[in-house]
């Protein structure tokens, strides 16, 4: 007995430092991108793609996880998502421009492992603990992303550093990962072959051997994620930008995106404890949406750095609260680790899909119109999308 704890909490370790990976690399270019202008002559929407390349990975990508992951093992499966994002790291910076978007890519292509393959473990190996483990898993890679946000642009200021050295930072972050989960290079997710049958006390919408895009909760919970993706991503790679519009110094901006990040991290505490409790996640969904628009009217009508700021804060746990639900949606509406990997991949491939619009559209509009307010239009749009698909994804039925 004791053995088997000791082995799911070297486990769980795992699980944590894996998670820590899958924004960072990500979140630390928004604050840079000023920095790179004055290095590559690329437009806005250009670098906006530096933030929408991985999310257009992570769609690729995970259809085929869960194949891969039969074939070779969850745990060999995600060590290869870990070294695709180190050495996509390392290429980012110092490969040249060719280099620059490849590396782009074989990070999204690690993520894109490890966005898929986590809820499963999860649902697998901690079958009693699924609100822990989802609270655990984002709590990590929130409170890292948030890091990256924060100084990614006082280290690249510092002497003989530029951004490309900041970039490779996170570097570190991946060999870590490395060698935490090398332990766990055999681990495998049992896949059984049908779900557990529906009971009368415990409606379900089933399909026991079927794939699951035959699921209609299995759409509306993959539009919810590609909404929350489009919104998250959208500020990931244009709040920097947004702040200095309105006035802050570079600095200024990428504390302010840390801010954004930051307060993403309460929903890991206080989301997953709570809609895990709930049979139906309706009402939560529809309170995260009513923040969400409020954070927008603020975002929009901040006069002050200081009303900008804390209305950046409301957004960032709004955001937080929608992935949160997302990923723990995955697993409450499954009933097998089976399914839950299998939806984890729909949802996460379509989601991201839509989301990687986000800072591409951002920064075409900007170029276009000059100024955010159109930007801003499509995520009141999204805003109402996540109401929509929430109330339905929130449902007490089962894919």
């Amino acid at each position: 007995m004791e053995k088997t704890r000791n082995r799911d909490l070297f486990l769980f370790v795992a699980v944590i430092c894996v998670a820590a990976n899958l924004r960072a690399s990500i979140t630390a270019v928004g604050p840079l991108i000023s920095s790179m202008k004055a290095e590559l002559p690329f437009s806005s929407g250009v670098f906006g793609l530096l933030t929408t390349i991985p999310l257009v990975v992570f769609a690729l990508i995970s259809p085929f996880v869960r194949s891969l992951s039969d074939a070779f093992g969850a745990g060999r499966t995600l060590l290869t998502g870990i070294l695709l994002i180190a050495a996509g790291i390392a290429l980012r910076s110092y490969a040249g421009v060719f280099g620059f978007f490849c590396g782009t890519v074989l990070i999204g292509a690690g993520v894109a492992v490890g966005n898929v393959l986590i809820p499963g473990v999860i649902k697998a190996r901690f079958p009693e603990h699924i609100g822990l483990g989802t609270s655990a898993f984002t709590l990590s890679m929130t409170s890292l992303a948030a890091l990256a946000a924060a100084v990614s642009y006082p280290i690249s200021a510092l002497p003989d550093m530029g951004w490309r050295n900041s970039l490779f930072v996170w570097f570190a972050l991946a060999a870590l990962g490395t060698v935490v989960w090398w332990p766990q290079r055999a681990l495998r997710i049992s896949h059984p072959a049908t779900a557990k049958p529906d009971t009368a006390d415990d409606p379900a919408e089933t399909i026991p051997a079927g794939p699951v895009y035959r699921s209609r909760m299995a759409w509306w919970l993959t539009l919810l994620m590609g909404a929350q993706s489009f919104l998250f991503y959208f500020f990931t790679a244009w709040l920097p930008s947004i702040a200095q519009f309105k006035g802050a110094t570079p600095e200024t901006a990428g504390y302010i995106a840390f801010a954004f990040q930051l307060s993403t991290i309460p929903a890991a505490f206080f989301i997953p404890s709570v809609a895990a409790k709930r049979k139906d996640q309706r009402g939560v969904i529809s309170l995260v949406s009513a923040l969400y628009l409020v954070s927008l009217v603020m975002l929009v009508f901040a006069k002050s750095t200081v009303l900008f700021v804390i209305a950046v804060i409301l957004y960032g746990f709004s955001t937080g609260s929608c992935f949160n639900l997302c990923m723990l949606l995955i697993s409450l509406r499954t009933r097998s680790a089976s399914r839950a990997t299998s939806l984890s991949g729909m949802v996460q491939s379509l989601g991201y899909a839509f989301g990687a619009a986000g800072p591409f559209l951002g920064g075409w509009l900007f170029d276009l119109t000059g100024n955010w307010n159109a930007a801003f239009i499509c995520v009141a749009v999204l805003i109402v999308t996540i109401f929509a698909s929430g109330r339905m994804a929130g449902r007490n039925l089962y894919i």
